[in-house]
């Protein structure tokens, strides 16, 4: 095996890429998405066989609170090359690859949590009470900066109109407070991934996270493709109500969630 950093794509290399997501988009959505439109914030390491084709690789995506890392397929020798020292969810697809990776880290700030991969298309979309839903614009950014500070999550204007403009945010309103959230902040062609749902703690059990997701789900369907969201394992009520607008299980993997 060999290996080659994303600054020395070329065009055999990246006709591999595109390969790979064509093969399996809900797979590697992220992989080329990142490259599309994050890549002055995202390294990408990848493990090449003696004929060139691509056998693993390591994706970083540089936030400024944590860093999203996905490692796929045979890819032993990219370990050493996840960061230390900084707040990461790493996204493991091979298995295999979990003791390594909690070897490199050796940090006891390091807690691995099961995941399931969820999807729905056009087929099985259950769509529940759009109706309800409206998309955010600007003129919600301080509704939506509250919700965001009842989320635990400390927020300034710009970056928060970053978000609404950027990502694709529905929210359902009670008297004309924003009580719930879900977004899609991946879009592509053939996959939407879907998240940061929540809904404020007064209001869980009304049925708004269902209807927030189901109206952003809504809109991937429309696009043509498929929507893609992740939950934790033990999240029994979120699998509930995703699985009630279509939501099926496609994958299970450990997520090692790095706290520094």
């Amino acid at each position: 095996m060999k290996v080659k950093e994303i600054h020395e794509l070329d065009y055999e290399l990246w006709r591999k890429i595109i390969k790979l997501y064509i093969d399996d988009p809900l797979k590697h959505v992220y992989l080329l998405y990142d490259i599309i439109y994050e890549l002055d914030h995202t390294d990408i390491y990848f493990t090449l066989d003696i004929d060139n084709e691509i056998k693993g690789y390591l994706l970083i995506w540089k936030a400024q609170r944590v860093y999203g890392i996905h490692i796929w397929g045979k890819a032993e020798e990219l370990i050493s090359f996840i960061p230390h020292g900084s707040k990461a969810i790493i996204q493991v697809y091979n298995r295999n690859l979990l003791n390594l990776i909690m070897n490199h880290l050796s940090n006891k700030n390091v807690k691995i949590k099961e995941y399931l991969d969820m999807a729905v298309d056009e087929y099985s979309f259950k769509p529940y009470m759009l109706e309800k839903a409206r998309r955010l614009s600007e003129n919600d950014l301080r509704a939506f900066l509250n919700l965001k500070s009842v989320q635990g999550i400390s927020l300034d204007v710009e970056t928060c109109k970053e978000l609404i403009n950027k990502w694709r945010y529905y929210g359902v309103f009670v008297n004309n407070q924003l009580v719930s959230i879900a977004c899609a902040y991946v879009r592509m062609p053939r996959v939407w991934v879907i998240g940061d749902v929540f809904t404020h703690p007064n209001y869980r059990g009304r049925g708004y996270a269902k209807i927030v997701t189901s109206a952003i789900t809504r809109d991937a369907i429309i696009s043509s493709a498929k929507a893609l969201l992740h939950v934790e394992r033990n999240n029994i009520p979120a699998i509930k109500v995703y699985k009630s607008i279509g939501y099926k299980v496609i994958n299970t993997k450990p997520w090692v969630i790095i706290n520094q």
